[in-house]
């Protein structure tokens, strides 16, 4: 005589290994939120960031030449901190450096129990 179906002992190992593999998958979840949320901060940053770009562009070289420049050069967009830098930049070979500035938009955001912050680079010419 043939018994069709599963015995107590074969499935409490089934439900066992089933346990066991949810567990391990489960523990992945949390690694690859973070890392979306991370990258949608990242995205978010370079985004503020060109727009600051674009926003010094747009004001002129005179603007941003002129002390204090005619712009902003720092603030907060939601979670974000914004701070522009201008300098002047040296090239070798080169005397006469006025008609070119080195801009420095550095965004700063928080994450977690820490502070991140990237920093934008352009150059802009007169």
């Amino acid at each position: 005589m043939c018994k069709k179906g599963f015995s107590l002992l074969e499935l409490i190992i089934a439900i066992a290994v089933l346990a066991i593999g949810l567990v391990g998958v489960l523990q992945v979840f949390p690694i690859g939120l973070r890392a979306s949320q991370r990258a949608g901060m990242l995205t978010k940053a370079s985004f503020l960031a060109q727009n600051k770009i674009e926003d010094i562009k747009l004001a002129g070289f005179d603007a941003m030449t002129e002390l204090p420049p005619k712009i902003p050069l720092s603030g907060k967009d939601g979670d974000l901190e914004w701070a522009v830098k201008i300098d002047d930049i040296s090239l070798e070979g080169i005397e006469s450096n006025s008609n070119m500035r080195k801009i420095v938009v550095t965004i700063t955001w928080p994450e977690r129990n820490t502070t991140r912050s990237r920093d934008f680079i352009t150059y802009v010419a007169k």
